[in-house]
């Protein structure tokens, strides 16, 4: 059994009376909430007394809550930022936020039902609620940050942006802080954005970028920072939330590892010791 497995049953045995069984949700009996499931991993060790950050992560297209937590380096994530990881399924294993696109669910409606539940039944650092995604998954983590960013106070989407037509902003959500990470040779995804079946579009990262800019209000020159291939982007002078593009020379690939970067990044913004 794995080590997050394990610490699940603990948390669940050592919660207060009043938390219902059914707590650790794992991917073979996921919470349900409005409009669909979660799966959730906490750290081994945890008393589940202590607040926690939380990342709700969203799968890439076709994928499941069952295929994240199998990840060594998404469980990695969870021991080593001693963070509780939401991962909530799609429906049918795709969002549903591209404008004009069906909408057999609300998925931004769903990413708030998610945060609510857990928060109801663990205790969640409110100050560290983030949003965080993978292709499709990204491509609703920006949404989120545009038009809804409800309780969460960071975003960390991976190798997917805005749709196309993406907004001009500003956003109606407001200012967020958001650090986007994106392969160089990505192809699914390209950092252009490309064209795919009936006429839809991926949005341009560009225009992506330049909505958040005009929604936080940040400075026109940035500062550029390389390390060993990766080079990341970071406008100072905000007048509302944060802003940071990363790009990697990989192609359409996730690792725990930009997570775990994102999260050091936004605790950066709130400074020393907080």
């Amino acid at each position: 059994m794995r080590p997050a497995a394990i610490a699940l049953a603990v948390a669940a045995l050592a919660a207060a009376p009043a938390a219902r069984a059914a707590e650790a949700c794992p991917p073979a009996a996921p919470c349900a909430v409005s409009g669909g499931t979660y799966a959730l991993a906490v750290p081994s060790g945890w008393d589940g007394r202590r607040p926690l950050p939380l990342v709700v992560f969203f799968h890439g297209l076709g994928e499941s809550p069952a295929l994240v937590l199998s990840r060594a380096d998404m469980i990695g994530l969870v021991e080593k930022e001693g963070i509780i990881l939401a991962v909530p399924a799609g429906l049918e294993a795709r969002w549903y936020v591209r404008p004009g696109g069906p909408r057999p669910r609300d998925d931004l409606a769903f990413a708030a039902a998610v945060v609510e539940d857990v928060m109801a039944h663990h205790p969640v650092d409110p100050t560290r609620v983030v949003a965080s995604g993978f292709s499709a998954g990204a491509f609703l983590t920006w949404t989120l940050a545009c038009d809804r960013p409800g309780r969460f106070t960071g975003f960390l989407p991976i190798a997917g942006g805005l749709w196309h037509p993406v907004p001009e902003g500003p956003c109606p959500g407001g200012p967020v802080a958001i650090r986007h990470v994106h392969g160089r040779a990505d192809r699914t995804v390209p950092l252009a954005g490309r064209a795919l079946s009936g006429g839809v579009r991926q949005g341009d990262m560009r225009a992506s970028l330049a909505t958040a800019l005009v929604t936080n209000q940040c400075a026109a020159v940035p500062e550029v920072a390389e390390t060993k291939g990766e080079t990341c982007t970071t406008w100072r002078g905000c007048r509302g939330g944060a802003l940071a593009f990363c790009t990697h020379p990989g192609g359409h690939d996730m690792d725990g590892r930009f997570i775990a970067e994102g999260l050091a990044w936004l605790a950066g913004l709130r400074g020393p010791g907080k």
